[in-house]
């Protein structure tokens, strides 16, 4: 114990102190003694994981000094306004030195207790281990959001951190993920459509037609994810193997997409401007309508189950591209 802790424990009290609040908190919080330098008396404020505490008393001549508490840190694209704000991360505290205070992000799946790191007023917050990964950034774009988390804002903000994804990367990646996520979003209204239940023939012939016209639209967003996806090794060098769901259903989403995509030559019976057989059962609407299923020659896709194994497949290919 030092001199002051024993000359305070033989003074007595002129007050006590419950609570303490800076001026840009918004509520007051529970206080806690920090340590003292001579008439100096540093509180700060009770973290979550700290234990019941009585009032700390005060004597005269003390000059209390509250402490400010960091328990975030945000980044940003740019140095001033909001617009480049892309996401916080928790931090806490590893050590104090002189002037300094040291702490470091928390890690992803790190157990939370509430600590936070406290500053005097005049010393230096040091990030001295900051680590960000990926499965954080898409654990807070999902907050909430219900279902599926759209890719392209996670690889965004993922890859805004480094300087390792060169710009074909970043393009590549950014334009598969505004893919994926646009097929998505179709694909959810064409499910809508087909659990409505309208009233009249003009009703139903009108939903009808855009869940075909969403499928079709859906089908060609998704069809280039898929190739993205099987190109990423030649044209990415990456080394992420490609899930079993999309290249076992490669050729099937290609040619479905080939018909829809070029529907004004399907639509006088040719595949490249010839004569086929197939070429007109990509009209065979019905089947989408009621089944739920497109049928194609020898090829098909079934809504409710292939799309989006395929879906949630290629989210996590192209997230594990860019994590690599």
């Amino acid at each position: 114990m030092g001199h002051d802790d024993v000359e305070a424990g033989e003074r007595t009290p002129v007050g006590y102190i419950g609570t303490v609040r800076r001026d840009n908190w918004e509520e007051p919080e529970r206080a806690v003694f920090h340590s003292r330098n001579g008439s100096r008396l540093y509180l700060r404020a009770a973290d979550p994981c700290d234990p019941g505490s009585e009032r700390v008393p005060v004597y005269e001549g003390d000059e209390v000094i509250v402490m400010e508490h960091f328990s975030h840190i945000s980044h940003h694209t740019t140095k001033e306004g909001t617009d480049g704000y892309l996401l916080p991360q928790r931090i806490v505290p590893i050590r104090e030195e002189p002037g300094k205070v040291f702490a470091r992000t928390l890690r992803y799946g790190e157990q939370d207790d509430g600590r936070r790191a406290h500053v005097r007023p005049g010393d230096d917050l040091v990030i001295e281990d900051l680590l960000l990964e990926l499965n954080y950034v898409d654990e807070w774009e999902g907050q909430g959001v219900s279902g599926y988390v759209p890719l392209t804002p996670v690889l965004f903000t993922w890859m805004s951190f480094g300087t390792r994804h060169s710009d074909e990367m970043r393009r590549y990646l950014l334009a598969a993920a505004r893919r994926l996520d646009q097929a998505q979003s179709l694909f959810r209204r064409v499910d809508e459509l087909r659990q409505g239940s309208p009233e009249g023939a003009p009703a139903v012939r009108r939903a009808v037609f855009e869940l075909v016209g969403a499928t079709e639209l859906a089908i060609v967003s998704l069809g280039r994810v898929v190739d993205m996806c099987m190109q990423a090794a030649t044209v990415l060098s990456s080394t992420v193997t490609v899930p079993v769901d999309i290249a076992t259903r490669c050729d099937a989403v290609r040619e479905i997409r080939n018909a829809y995509e070029h529907i004004e030559d399907r639509a006088l019976g040719n595949v490249r401007k010839t004569p086929h057989p197939d070429a007109l059962a990509i009209f065979d609407h019905e089947r989408v309508v009621v089944d739920g299923v497109i049928a194609y020659g020898a090829y098909q896709i079934d809504l409710a189950t292939d799309v989006q194994r395929i879906i949630v497949a290629a989210r996590q290919f192209l997230k594990d591209v860019a994590g690599r």
